[in-house]
């Protein structure tokens, strides 16, 4: 097996030992993100392309050659020597063998840049069927042809296996589809088994006895099973969830931490219904999601998963996007929320228009048109330049366009120029919405609280998720996060009151003393002024490492300059612009990933935020 990943990533710690092209060189995991971060003039690699390879015989190939190294080793740099001819340059890359499950398997990373410093692309063909190709030659190469006795040997191991197993593969091929049998009785004219099969009978009849044993399978009379519709997806399931289990305690281990463990995925109880339970919890590990990022449906190239110590006592797991914030920035200690899928807000104003009436009190029966949409907004736009009129209605049309090809709405007419203007919405809207955020791993209810761990906030000069959580935490509005105070809870508290500490000596708070109880006073516009204090520290810093000055954006000015850099502060992303001789700072938008490497323009407006529609022609419809 060989799964394959696109996307922008960062190394992981991991226990196996990282290793490169070169034999008996040690590799440094931090010189490979320094150089994928620092390339491109400092805005880093396009992108990273993370292959992992689980061959069957992973367990031959990890046997020691005569030094001690693993022969895995061999294999993965005969594979990426060969995709380096395939591909006509040098590829940087680091691996690291994984001998800790059933299946000795390797995860590599390379990036996304030729030997010449340029961005380097891999046709998806050649991501899904040529490098596994080349894996296939190179073992064959290496074990040569099994024999028969060796591959039926092989089989007989198998035969007891919690896993979907080779043998399972053929039992699936012979089932009778029509009543869900296969009879596997010597002789038999209704045999399914074929004639001319590689497969032993004996093998086959002893697996299916095995799954007899384990409710997946029936005896009708000798010879003939019934098999369960979804066995060898149950068999699957199994395997998952006793590699999900040694993954957490693993984690767990390393985290030096004791805590029950839950198998779901943080938003369902174990009946699988989404629960109304609101979860805080500290990243404990992070890792690829189960597809590893093949579905073909996925935006962005697959799903992260992450494994939580929580505010409800447990610990569990959770998947998102990798291209969303939480997958994206989310890092091992990071705090983050799990909560129930819900609708993104575009997707509320649609139900919302849908489901009201015109400006005539007409129902609008499912109907959402553009004059809807560009009336739907918040009634404050005093900007002037009607940008954020503009970015509401391309933001719904986008939305629109993405939902009409899922098949979740449908076009219902067009304007003369052949663009949509009406959509017809469905009453089952919500529940259609959130299944596609999550099929195409933008799974709703991962929401990144702070990229910061609870120490690195204890300290840190800007505004906190503790300092903008501290009067709710206090009053107990955050209590519902937990029906118990767990053993993370504690250390949530524990945190909350040593920040509080640190607001008073800071000057943003002060105690106050009565008869019967000290209360805390927070100075009024602190989490402004920490803000401040954190967006300069943060500038200070960045004059350093760039050796260019800081511009700051005030209202009226016209900025101009290059997309270089994504930079985390504590009060969410910042995208850095550069000039020839200095730089802004200013809040992230999708617009800057969008013109990554490319120079922009935008007005800084006197209400707040950046017109970075400065100029363009617009229109009630566009």
């Amino acid at each position: 097996m060989l799964r394959g990943l696109e996307g922008s990533a960062e190394l992981t710690p991991t226990r196996g030992q990282l290793y490169g092209p070169e034999d008996g060189v040690e590799i440094d995991g931090r010189d490979f993100v320094a150089r994928s971060q620092e390339s491109f003039d400092g805005r880093g690699d396009p992108h990273q392309f993370r292959i992992m390879i689980s061959p069957e015989d992973g367990a031959e190939l990890a046997r020691v050659n005569g030094d001690g190294t693993p022969n895995l080793k061999d294999t993965t740099r005969a594979l990426m020597a060969q995709m380096e001819e395939d591909l006509g340059t040098r590829l940087d890359w680091v691996a690291v063998d994984h001998f800790d499950t059933a299946h000795p398997h390797t995860h590599i990373i390379a990036r996304g840049v030729t030997h010449d410093g340029k961005g380097l692309n891999i046709a998806g063909e050649y991501i899904s069927r040529g490098i596994r190709g080349r894996l296939e030659e190179e073992l064959t190469r290496e074990l040569g042809w099994k024999s028969e006795l060796a591959i039926q040997q092989e089989m007989k191991r198998e035969v007891g296996a919690m896993r979907v197993t080779t043998a399972d593969r053929h039992i699936a091929n012979g089932i009778d589809k029509l009543n869900n049998t296969i009879d596997l009785r010597a002789g038999s004219a209704a045999s399914t088994f074929p004639a001319n099969s590689s497969m032993n009978r004996h093998i086959l009849i002893g697996r299916v006895k095995h799954l007899e044993k384990m409710g997946l399978a029936q005896s009708e009379y000798d010879g003939l099973w019934r098999i369960e519709k979804d066995a060898f997806k149950t068999l699957g399931q199994i395997e998952q969830r006793e590699q999900l289990t040694k993954d957490i305690h693993g984690a767990m281990e390393r985290a030096n931490i004791r805590r029950p463990i839950r198998l779901n995925n943080g938003r369902t109880d174990y009946d699988g219904k989404l629960t109304n339970k609101r979860v805080i919890g500290r990243v404990i590990a992070k890792s690829l999601g189960r597809d590893e990022g093949m579905d073909a449906d996925a935006k962005g190239g697959g799903k992260v998963r992450f494994i939580i110590d929580g505010t409800d006592g447990y610990v569990s797991t959770v998947e998102t996007g990798m291209d969303t914030r939480a997958g994206e920035a989310a890092k091992v200690g990071s705090i983050i929320e799990v909560s129930p899928p819900n609708l993104r807000t575009v997707d509320r104003n649609i139900q919302a228009i849908a489901t009201g009436k015109d400006y005539h009190g007409k129902p609008h029966n499912g109907l959402v048109g553009t004059y809807a949409i560009a009336t739907s907004g918040p009634e404050d736009w005093t900007d002037g330049s009607g940008s954020r009129g503009a970015a509401h209605m391309r933001a719904h049309r986008l939305r629109l366009a993405t939902l009409v090809k899922a098949g979740v709405v449908r076009v219902a007419s067009k304007d003369k120029d052949g663009d949509p203007s009406e959509w017809r919405v469905p009453e089952n809207f919500e529940e259609k919405a959130i299944a596609l955020d999550m099929k195409q791993g933008r799974a709703s209810g991962v929401k990144l609280l702070s990229v910061q761990d609870l120490e690195a906030q204890l300290t840190s000069p800007g505004a906190t998720w503790l300092d903008r959580s501290q009067v709710s935490w206090g009053r107990g509005g955050m209590k519902d996060v937990s029906s118990t105070m767990s053993a993370f809870a504690k250390e949530l508290d524990t945190a909350f009151k040593q920040r509080r500490t640190w607001l008073v000596k800071r000057g943003y708070a002060e105690l106050r003393q009565d008869a019967h109880k000290t209360s805390i006073i927070y100075k009024r516009g602190y989490l402004k002024a920490l803000e401040t204090e954190g967006f300069t520290a943060a500038t200070e810093k960045l004059e350093k490492m760039t050796g260019k000055a800081h511009i700051a954006a005030q209202s009226g000015r016209l900025i101009e300059g290059t997309v270089a850099q994504k930079f985390e502060l504590t009060q969410g992303p910042h995208a850095i612009i550069e000039t020839q001789r200095a730089f802004y700072l200013v809040p992230w938008e999708s617009h800057h990933a969008q013109k990554w490497g490319k120079r922009i323009k935008g007005r800084v407006l006197g209400g707040g935020g950046i017109d970075w529609d400065a100029g363009r022609t617009r229109g009630i419809g566009r």
